[in-house]
This record gives structure tokens, C-alpha cells and sequence, in this order.
């Protein structure tokens, strides 16, 4: 039997993809790092999209309000990551087009990152949690095999 918990593998890829990001700036290896983060945001918009446009509204019309786990709780999620996440790029940029940045500016990035990194994975807990269980058990084997063939899975692009 198919399950949507399968997206908790895109889940991993695209948490490998910031790791990446962060193995760039402890490296302090900037650029890179922008590639990495960029790469990261990508396959992040995309598996949110696949998210807004096709589970949450089956999740809406199914399973409806869950204590914890309403519809509209997880578009905001998805609104603060996309917001934290701008923060933080813009924060990266500006290393990149700074010369004289070191590991002291790479610490100072890092713990910014820190709080978009705990958001991100208190939104994956939630959804491992109830998004994808709740439903599962509201679904057909034929739907649960329809989402999971028409969203996307994580690309994560080899980074060097």
C-alpha cells in the first residue's frame, strides 16, 4: 500500500540540500553556498507548491480542521519559511559581495540560519505527524498513487 509519508523523502533531499548550503559556509566558501541555498529554495517552492495546489486541498475537503494541524496552519508555515527564507538569502548575498567576510561572518550567518532551520523542521514534524497520516486514512490506494505520481520529487542537484 502506498502512503504520502513517502514525501518525507523529499523531505530528507531537500534537507541534504541546506546542509549542503551550511557545509559551504563553514567552508566559507560563499558563492558556493548561495549556489547550494538557491538550489535548496527551488526544490523547497516546488514541494510546497505541489503541497497548496494538490494535498491541501484534498487535506481541506477530507480531513478539515485538525486540532494543530488546520489547513490554513500549514499555509502560514508555508508563508513564514518562504519569508525566513528570503531573510536569510539576502543575509548570504551580502557575504558573497563582501571580501573581507571570514569565519566570524560565516558564525554570525549561521546562527540566523538557525531559527529558519528549526521552523523548517518543526513544519516537516507536523506534517509527518498529521498532514500526511491524517491523509492517508481519508484516501483511496488509487488517489494516494495519483498524488504521489503527479507531485514532484526532489531533484537535488549534485552541488560541488
Amino acid at each position: 500500500m502506498k502512503s504520502l509519508l513517502e514525501f518525507m523523502e523529499v523531505h530528507a533531499c531537500i534537507d541534504e540540500l541546506f546542509e549542503k548550503h551550511r557545509d559551504r559556509v563553514v567552508e566559507l566558501r560563499f558563492a558556493a553556498a548561495l549556489e547550494a541555498l538557491e538550489a535548496f529554495e527551488h526544490e523547497l517552492l516546488r514541494h510546497m507548491q505541489d503541497e497548496e495546489e494538490v494535498i491541501l486541498p484534498l487535506y481541506e475537503a477530507r480531513v478539515g480542521a485538525v486540532p494543530g494541524g488546520s489547513p490554513e496552519l500549514f499555509r502560514l508555515e508555508h508563508r513564514n519559511l518562504v519569508r525566513n527564507l528570503a531573510t536569510i538569502k539576502q543575509a548570504l548575498q551580502a557575504l558573497v559581495a563582501d571580501p573581507s567576510a571570514g569565519p566570524r561572518e560565516a558564525h554570525r550567518f549561521l546562527a540566523k540560519g538557525h531559527l529558519f532551520f528549526q521552523l523548517l523542521e518543526h513544519h516537516s514534524q507536523r506534517e509527518k505527524n498529521i498532514l500526511y497520516p491524517r491523509l492517508d486514512a481519508a484516501l483511496s490506494e488509487e488517489e494516494r498513487q495519483m498524488i504521489l505520481r503527479n507531485c514532484g520529487l526532489c531533484q537535488g542537484r549534485a552541488l560541488s
